[in-house]
């Protein structure tokens, strides 16, 4: 299979076939993505792996996945310019879960044992 047929074939494939992704076709588009080896490429793996992990929601990531991968495939053919890959990367990039912030806890600047009542 050339790369850009195996590409959008295998993220289509996955967005049928959801919620459950069969580990060979995720195996085999890891490879065929790795060969591509683009910044692109190598983000829309690394959302995969989230979500194959259970920490990107599939419902989201899968349609944006698999125009991601069809963009790839755009730029492998020429079709589009360093731009709108850098853009696309972008925006799967959005998608990598960012850790929760530590609850924002108002400490007092001053001891109450050190405050007293005024006269």
């Amino acid at each position: 299979m050339s790369v850009p047929h195996a590409l959008e074939t295998l993220s289509t494939r996955i967005v049928q076939e959801a919620p459950r992704i069969d580990p060979q076709v995720l195996e085999a588009l890891h490879a065929e993505l790795h060969y591509v080896g683009s910044p692109l490429a190598l983000v829309i793996w690394r959302i995969y792996e989230l979500v194959d992990e259970g920490l990107v929601d599939k419902a989201i990531a899968l349609p944006a996945l698999a125009e991601a991968c069809a963009t790839v495939v755009a730029g492998i053919r020429g079709l589009v310019g360093e731009s709108v890959l850098e853009a696309a990367r972008y925006q799967i990039d959005t998608l990598t879960p960012i850790p929760d912030k530590p609850p924002n806890i108002a400490t007092p600047d001053v001891p109450l044992t050190s405050l007293k009542r005024r006269p």
